[in-house]
């Protein structure tokens, strides 16, 4: 064999060899690349599920206000109806009652942030919807007076992503 054939084959060699090594790192980065999508997504699965939670706990805290100021007033009041009243007791009711809408607006304001985190795709929208589709009718039925102040008329209440989410899922196509 002449060197030039030596050559060759030397050089057949280490492409092949080259080849085997590309082959085997390609490999290796797919494989890591797999690994590190599932391990996103079990990050973002986690995240989602805090947000879910922290979003909770943020409408369950807001509710438990609202009940509070209704059972104050409902205990100020033992019965008697607010033109019964002193003039001190009158105030104090008044106070008592800015309190309840105050907790109301906090209320609604849990779940305008919880309706656009479903619109911005930030939650699970599946069970979001199976969680709060009664709470949001709930929120925009005239009749509930407690929210009436704040949601009605639709065009002008603050609470636009709660409107939308209604919507949505009451749209009658």
């Amino acid at each position: 064999m002449e060197l030039s054939d030596k050559i060759a084959l030397g050089s057949a060699i280490g492409a092949v060899l080259s080849l085997l090594a590309t082959v085997y790192f390609a490999f290796q980065a797919k494989v890591s690349s797999r690994a590190a999508r599932k391990s996103e997504e079990r990050a973002n699965n986690i995240a989602i599920g805090q947000s879910e939670t922290s979003m909770r706990d943020a409408i369950s805290n807001a509710r438990q206000r609202v009940e509070d100021t209704s059972l104050r007033i409902a205990d100020f009041l033992h019965g008697r109806k607010p033109d019964e009243l002193t003039k001190e007791e009158k105030s104090h009711l008044e106070i008592v009652k800015k309190t309840r809408l105050s907790a109301i607006e906090n209320l609604l304001n849990a779940y305008e942030d919880a309706c656009g985190k479903y619109r911005d795709n930030k939650i699970d929208k599946d069970r979001f919807k199976r969680t709060y589709i009664r709470e949001i009718a709930n929120l925009c039925n005239e009749e509930v007076e407690s929210y009436a102040k704040f949601m009605h008329p639709s065009s002008t209440s603050n609470f636009e992503a709660i409107w939308k989410v209604y919507e949505e899922w009451h749209r009658h196509e």
